[in-house]
């Protein structure tokens, strides 16, 4: 396996992060999510007591190409071969004979005496890998009884509910401004249908019931730019940590199958979550990010 060390343009200082997080082989890093290696960096940053903001998805991913191309080159550099050096040599280059260890020749066996065994490994690429045993290991194995290898479907649904509730999401770094944005966006909302609501109230007791109200009433009207500001100066700054969009913007895109839903737009249940529950899924792409420790 390469060590995460070999690949290029990474610092001591975030060598150390990467060990932390137990990111200490190329192939680790190659075959995780971008979301789950942001996650280990983050614990592992806290662990360490590292100020500043961790590495970028970006990064990560210059990282992840990197040690592919990496991998591939290798798997192209062809292994050394052991060469025949002669007695003439030896003397040449003043290697006494004596001093030379003696090495074991190992003949290749037919390919029926050594039979091989498949294991299934859950390995990085989640292929098999052949391995060897010996007779040894085969009176082992028969002494062995074979695992279950299947479960029931309300087992595997209680496990995949346990590991979603562990799943607590990254923290992110302006958690402060996030909950802000989120209190600004869910007030500013309801604030203006408040508003809308009262207007049509008021409509409809002046035209049906001719109901006359004092003139200040217009000032009703002004809460819609005041909303409208304080949404554009304040709401629309929080921003998703993985994706880097706009949390509490919408956009006539399709949303991810993890984001938040109300009767009143994913905006709102994305900013109705925030504030509540401390954390909230990206309506774009979908990742889990907490608010507080």
């Amino acid at each position: 396996m390469g060590d995460i060390s070999e690949v290029p343009g990474i610092t001591d200082s975030v060598l150390l992060l990467l060990r932390e997080a137990e990111l200490d082989t190329v192939e680790l890093l190659i075959s995780l999510e971008i979301e789950e290696i942001l996650l280990r960096l983050d614990q592992a940053g806290r662990r360490l007591a590292v100020t500043g903001p961790g590495p970028s998805a970006n990064l990560v991913k210059a990282w992840q190409n990197t040690g592919r191309n990496l991998l591939r080159k290798q798997a192209l550099v062809p292994a050394p071969e052991a060469k025949e050096v002669s007695l003439d040599s030896l003397q040449g280059a003043g290697i006494d004979l004596a001093s030379v260890p003696v090495a074991k020749v190992v003949e290749d066996s037919p390919p029926g005496d050594r039979p091989v065994e498949v294991v299934r490994k859950i390995g990085l690429a989640g292929r098999e890998h052949p391995r060897e045993f010996s007779s040894r290991d085969s009176a082992t194995m028969e002494s062995e009884e074979p695992e279950v290898a299947f479960q029931t479907l309300e087992d595997r649904r209680d496990v995949s509910s346990r590991g979603e509730r562990r799943n607590r999401g990254m923290s992110h770094p302006d958690a402060g401004l996030v909950r802000w944005a989120a209190l600004v966006t869910v007030g500013v909302m309801l604030l203006a249908i408040l508003a809308i609501l009262g207007l049509v109230t008021i409509g409809v007791m002046v035209l049906v019931f001719q109901i006359r109200f004092h003139w200040s009433i217009t000032f009703l009207f002004l809460v819609f730019p005041f909303c409208l500001i304080l949404y554009l100066t304040q709401a629309a700054k929080a921003r998703c940590r993985l994706c880097g969009q706009k949390l509490f913007v919408p956009k006539k895109c399709r949303k991810h199958v993890r984001a938040g839903r109300s009767i009143l737009g994913h905006t709102f249940a994305v900013a109705r979550n925030a504030v509540i529950f401390a954390n909230y899924h990206c309506m774009f792409c979908g990742t889990k990010t907490r608010l507080k420790d």
